[in-house]
């Protein structure tokens, strides 16, 4: 009898124990779906001024952190920047393992169908900058060109060509009656004096042949000395041309001749390969403006408001360096936040941010970071 009620009262202490713990539990769910719900969202961010800076304290700042901040103070969602390489902010936010991620990301049909893009934030241009070539640096370049082996060996053959042309002539003239070409190195003198005058079309006629065979080396000189002398014009004019052009684009052509940095995993390095043009890719666009004043590279394609700053930091060097960065836009770039498919919180975070945009801190933000560069938003 006694077995029996400790036996019943075990039972009951189990199933009081039992009901504790769902007890516990049931109270403890609200508390776990309430930390789920404010836990920061993890945003991806590349370093590349304006958008994003590092400070020394780790802290970020730029475009866009301060947009972020807005949209965290309209919604009150919590977040947290998570520092990775440009190429791989979007292949993470597909995958699940960022939530979002910040910084100068161009909308994309190709990223369009791994993860939605809220509305553009700002739109800006692809640009070049170029290595600034003074006109004295210029010229210092038609001046090499000029001495080089190409041009030298050139000038060579042409002035060989002179003095067999000089030759046959003498050989031809030398005793006619009208004494032009008269005398040993006086006489092959004259016929070099004839041979380069006829040769630059300016022919004075103070020196003319006379026989049937000096004419008809004459007529040959003169039709051969205009391709001579129309070459040896075009090659110089392509050196100028091209001393020129380094520091000028005017239209997409001119890419063509250029080797270009760009930023990887950047729209930016997708379109110059895709034109054909020779592409180097850099973990920061300061690295590819180190090149670009090393003449390791010709030109730096990105984002304007991005080559301006780089260039604004590097003019303030001593010595300062300056760059060129023209008026030629290779194509419209819209930026935006790319955020996982099928987000919770994108129309939260799409509306937050269209409302900020529209607000004056945000135009204080833009003109803070990307004055005189071109910007819209």
């Amino acid at each position: 009898m006694t077995c029996g009620r400790g036996t019943r009262i075990r039972q009951v202490g189990r199933h009081l124990r039992r009901a504790f713990l769902v007890l516990l539990l049931l109270g403890a769910l609200p508390l776990l779906r309430s930390a789920e719900k404010e836990a920061p969202l993890r945003v991806g961010i590349h370093e590349k001024p304006p958008y994003a800076l590092k400070n020394p304290d780790g802290t970020w700042t730029g475009l866009a952190p301060g947009l972020w901040q807005g949209i965290s103070d309209a919604t009150g969602l919590k977040f947290e920047f998570i520092e990775l390489p440009n190429e791989d902010l979007i292949p993470q936010v597909a995958d699940g393992k960022l939530d979002a991620a910040a910084g100068e990301i161009e909308v994309s049909a190709e990223a369009e169908k791994i993860v939605d893009f809220t509305q553009p934030f700002l739109t800006s241009s692809l640009c070049i900058a170029l290595a600034k070539t003074h006109w004295e640096s210029a010229w210092k370049n038609v001046i090499k060109d000029f001495f080089n082996w190409s041009i030298a060996g050139y000038l060579l053959f042409i002035f060989t060509a002179m003095l067999a042309i000089s030759f046959l002539l003498w050989l031809a003239e030398r005793h006619h009656g009208t004494k032009h070409f008269h005398g040993g190195l006086s006489g092959i003198g004259s016929a070099l004096w004839f041979s380069a005058v006829t040769m630059t079309t300016v022919g004075y006629g103070d020196k003319t042949p006379a026989t049937i065979t000096g004419r008809i080396i004459a007529v040959f000189w003169m039709l051969f000395g205009v391709i001579l002398v129309s070459a040896f014009t075009a090659t110089i004019t392509s050196s100028i041309s091209m001393a020129r052009r380094a520091n000028s684009i005017e239209s997409a052509s001119d890419f063509q001749h250029l080797s270009c940095g760009a930023l990887r995993g950047s729209l930016s390095a997708d379109i110059l390969t895709r034109i054909g043009v020779t592409t180097h890719e850099y973990e920061s666009i300061s690295e590819a403006f180190e090149d670009l004043h090393a003449g390791k590279i010709e030109g730096v394609v990105a984002d304007r408001n991005t080559l301006s700053f780089v260039s604004k930091e590097f003019a303030h060097r001593k010595p300062p360096i300056h760059f060129n960065i023209p008026s030629f836009r290779l194509r419209e770039a819209y930026l935006a936040i790319p955020i996982r498919e099928g987000h919770k919180d994108y129309k939260k975070i799409n509306e937050a941010m269209l409302h900020f945009i529209n607000s004056d801190e945000w135009l204080e933000l833009v003109q803070k970071w990307t004055a005189n560069t071109g910007s819209r938003f």
